[in-house]
């Protein structure tokens, strides 16, 4: 396999605060592994975003699961190269992944990479929301825990959370209890989680609430699903604008 130039290893935003020491490098990026964190990967030259995450830290090289959708593989295999971004504890990290090796067991492809040389993280303010656009209806469904349920409909979506637009005549829902919910995707899919209420207003004009939740701690397959659903969102946006 051809090794990708040495300079690739340059292409980061200039915005943050750069690691450079290995070890912390290798120490943050285990966390992220430990976390099951979803990974937003691009191959340099190319627009298409792709999902994978760490499996692990192996002393200079860090292992990533395979790529999704799955034509991600050989374009990254060809370049050699990702360009990769996550979040950790409301931080946002940066790296340059170079391919070291591709090791396909039991229908299985992890990739192992180098140890970044650097790796640049910020603090984010809030996770990217996707709107769901108004043509679009996603049910939302609460379980009370008292044998009754609240329909609704979802207007935004975020790594980290879900704004729900709910009836005028929904019973009050207590602040910072977990509901137990099941969520419409805009992939025809539903996810089935547990939410934290955060806040709640009225929209009296429209007889509705609109009411803001933070998911809990979602698996690795949670996580995906949902930043697979926000891409297709992000997709129809741009879809729509170039089209007007």
């Amino acid at each position: 396999m051809s090794k990708p130039e040495s300079n690739r290893s340059d292409m980061l935003i200039s915005d943050g605060e750069k690691i450079t020491d290995p070890v912390r490098v290798a120490s943050l990026l285990d966390r992220l592994a430990k976390k099951h964190s979803l990974l937003t990967v691009v191959v340099p030259g190319h627009p298409e975003r792709y999902t994978t995450s760490i499996v692990g830290v192996n002393g200079p090289f860090v292992l990533l699961d395979e790529l999704l959708p799955s034509s991600g593989h050989h374009l990254f295999v060809e370049v050699g190269t990702l360009q990769v971004s996550g979040k950790l504890d409301g931080i946002d990290f940066r790296f340059i992944a170079m391919l070291e090796d591709v090791d396909a067991q039991d229908s299985m492809i992890t990739y192992r990479v180098h140890l970044p040389a650097r790796l640049e993280y910020r603090q984010r303010r809030m996770d990217y929301r996707a709107h769901i656009p108004i043509a679009q209806s996603l049910r939302v469904i609460i379980d009370k825990g008292d044998e009754s349920i609240i329909e609704g409909e979802m207007y935004d979506l975020s790594q980290g959370g879900v704004g729900m637009i709910l009836p005028g005549e929904t019973p009050a829902l207590k602040p910072r209890r977990w509901y137990e919910c099941a969520f419409e995707m805009p992939d025809e899919s539903w996810l089935y989680c547990s939410v934290e209420l955060c806040h709640a207003r009225t929209v009296p004009s429209h007889d509705r609430h609109l009411v803001g939740a933070r998911f809990a701690e979602l698996t690795p397959v949670q996580a995906q699903l949902i930043g697979r659903c926000i891409g297709i969102l992000e997709r129809e946006l741009l879809r729509k604008r170039t089209v007007d």
